[in-house]
């Protein structure tokens, strides 16, 4: 085989390499951290300051997984208050898989939430809510089994 059908080859062989990567870039599933990303990126400086008065609190929202439940609880501060807000569970993963539950603390301040809707694996929970006229956030990675 002369040298010049080698260079062909060698051609034609990183021209089929470059459309078969193209090809398997394109088959495979990107998704966003959320579809208003912008919109929440201008609005950070808020979930700062949400997050600078959550740490400021002596004591503020705690979590526990159990085999088949999420329980939150606040702290005895808030116990008495009428606690507004939700609970953004959000799956890195699979977007079609993250879940936001409402708030709806019970009379001693706790909430269980049921994890038998959600797929097993790890997800990162993020909780904006509000107590006393403040909103606070917090935020944190549960795994559910």
């Amino acid at each position: 085989m002369s040298w010049g059908y080698k260079i062909t080859v060698l051609y034609v062989g990183f021209i089929l390499l470059i459309i078969s990567m193209v090809a398997l870039t394109m088959r495979e599933k990107v998704d966003l951290v959320s579809k208003d990303y912008y919109e929440q990126e201008l609005k950070y400086q808020d979930k700062i300051d949400k997050v600078i008065r959550t740490n400021a609190l002596k004591g503020s929202l705690t979590w526990k997984i159990k085999t088949d439940s999420l329980i939150l609880e606040v702290a005895e501060q808030f116990k008495a208050e009428k606690i507004k807000g939700s609970i953004f569970l959000f799956r890195p993963s699979d977007a079609a898989l993250d879940k936001t539950v409402p708030i709806e603390m019970n009379a001693s301040g706790m909430q269980v939430i049921s994890t038998d809707q959600l797929k097993k694996g790890i997800y990162k929970m993020q909780v904006s809510w509000e107590a006393k006229g403040e909103e606070y956030y917090n935020e944190g990675i549960i795994q559910v089994n």
